[in-house]
């Protein structure tokens, strides 16, 4: 609970406080004090518990909700109920006159005014929480994906692709993707030249190259060091072959510039493609498109 919420609802409190002390007022004013012999404690022990947890609730409500329409509703409905409840407890200390029989009236329909004023707050609380349950879910979502991103890069990480692939090979009984791993030829050297702050740079704009040759529904991640993988839904080899050749020009055609030297630096990629076929897993097709790029750093073919 946040007491400090009540600030915020001083009006609310004062109906609060007005609910409970007009009730008071009108069974104490009109009425008379019934003798001891007469009180029944039983009767006292209940409807007194539904006055206390009626003014339980609505303190409750005050010290955890801001203000708001929905606050409001159940605030006066509550206090509409209280008002009766508490009418009702007094008169089990009190007895009033037979010309009185209007207060009748005023004990019971404030209680069912009550009850469909807080109907209504609690649908209108329903819907809220629909809306910050669906929040909260992409909050969630956010935050775990975020847990996924390579912070040089911001693109996804390996784990990221690897989710991904294994959810399109567990969908589809027979696979109709592709993916490209890439490699930046000579990366080392151009770290140890310029350091790796100046790396990290030629990282995040070869990122930003890649996404721009992308399709929408393409997918790129870093795997890792100095090579990405990129996802190609429905799409077979060749064609990623296509986009990944597209790629590797826009790349090797972008000058560099470190900040240690005026001379531009170009970049090219080496990169291998595979499809998924029937009974892969992630891991294995990520090995296996490894290792060819490996042999084809190498200026060798791979062959299963």
């Amino acid at each position: 609970m946040n007491f400090s919420l009540l600030a915020n609802h001083q009006r609310l409190f004062t109906v609060v406080c007005a609910s409970f002390t007009l009730s008071l007022t009108v069974s104490l004013g009109l009425g008379q004090f019934k003798p001891l012999a007469d009180v029944s404690w039983l009767d006292i022990l209940g409807e007194g518990s539904v006055a206390l947890l009626s003014l339980c609730w609505l303190v409750f409500i005050l010290v955890s909700r801001p203000a708001g329409n929905v606050t409001t509703s159940l605030i006066l409905g509550l206090s509409c109920f209280l008002f009766s409840a508490n009418l009702d407890l007094m008169d089990e200390f009190v007895f009033y006159q037979e010309s009185l029989t209007w207060l009748s009236m005023i004990e019971s329909i404030p209680a069912g005014i009550g009850m469909l004023i807080m109907s209504y707050a609690l649908y209108q609380w329903h819907q809220e929480q629909l809306i910050l349950n669906k929040l909260l879910q992409k909050r969630e979502a956010i935050f775990r994906e975020h847990h996924q991103v390579d912070f040089i890069t911001t693109l996804y990480d390996a784990d990221y692709m690897r989710y991904q692939i294994d959810n399109k090979l567990l969908a589809n009984t027979r696979p109709d993707f592709s993916v490209v791993m890439l490699d930046i030829n000579n990366f080392d050297a151009f770290n140890r030249r310029f350091g790796h702050d100046q790396g990290d740079q030629v990282l995040r704009e070869i990122s930003d190259l890649i996404l721009m040759n992308l399709r929408s529904t393409d997918l790129a991640c870093r795997y890792a060091g100095d090579r990405f993988i990129l996802l190609f839904p429905d799409t077979d080899i060749t064609v990623a072959q296509k986009i990944a050749k597209q790629v590797k020009k826009a790349i090797a055609n972008i000058a560099f510039k470190p900040e240690s030297t005026s001379e531009p630096v170009y970049h090219d990629l080496t990169f291998a493609a595979e499809s998924a076929v029937f009974g892969d897993g992630a891991d294995n097709l990520l090995q296996r498109v490894s290792r060819r790029l490996d042999l084809f750093k190498q200026g060798q073919q791979y062959h299963d």
